[in-house]
């Protein structure tokens, strides 16, 4: 399957995005500032290149560090020179499906990641997000999920020549929930109407210790 031209579409997002982003953004502040039992909160976002969202959590949750990982170097090269006064803004440059790095953040996201993989590439890259977040941290990945709006939005997008994501696949909750229990809790799911492809949203905190997955 061809992948996703990233370079490509950070040159020229969809003319909608900045509409959706705001939706989507809420969404996630609204979550965090729920579930976040830290203030200034060290912060991993992965698929973090040229992220919308890094303004909008600074001015929120004033992090005390914040990290965006990603494997597009030129997007992560936008997001650095757009936010480099930014207290605390790293990148790096690093592939959620095989991390040579690894952190203790207070809490780890994602936003459009995880379902540009085949099945085995979804879990694994699931699973990765615990690998930045500390025992007891907060994980949050929003994903598209097949509803029938979704499904309508694409196919229109698809004939009419506009669709740039030949590797999105759309994923249920069941099949996010597999990797994302066996490293932590659920806290809530949600489900993002507004933006029209639809978004999943699962909130997991990750188990305190290895005898805690046991127990689960």
């Amino acid at each position: 399957m061809k992948a996703t031209d990233w370079d490509k579409y950070y040159a020229q997002p969809f003319a909608a995005a900045t509409l959706t982003r705001r939706i989507t953004t809420a969404r996630l502040l609204g979550h965090m500032q729920r579930w976040l039992q830290t203030n200034n909160p060290s912060i991993v976002e992965l698929g973090g290149a040229n992220s919308c969202f890094v303004s909008a959590l600074y001015q929120q949750l004033s992090p005390e560090n914040y990290l965006a990982i990603d494997n597009n170097r030129h997007g992560l090269s936008l997001l650095a020179a757009r936010c480099a006064s930014l207290p605390g803004l790293c990148v790096m440059e690093d592939d959620v499906l095989s991390p040579q790095q690894h952190a203790e953040a207070d809490l780890v996201f994602s936003v459009g990641l995880v379902e540009h993989f085949d099945e085995a590439g979804t879990a694994r890259a699931i699973a990765n997000h615990y690998r930045y977040v500390r025992p007891g941290g907060l994980v949050i990945i929003s994903f598209p999920t097949p509803t029938w709006l979704y499904r309508t939005v694409r196919w229109l997008a698809e004939g009419a020549g506009k669709w740039r994501f030949p590797d999105e696949r759309p994923l249920t909750f069941a099949e996010v929930a597999t990797p994302m229990l066996a490293h932590g809790e659920l806290l809530a799911q949600d489900l993002i109407w507004p933006i029209m492809l639809t978004q999943g949203l699962w909130v997991g905190r990750k188990h305190l210790s290895p005898e805690s997955v046991t127990k689960a």
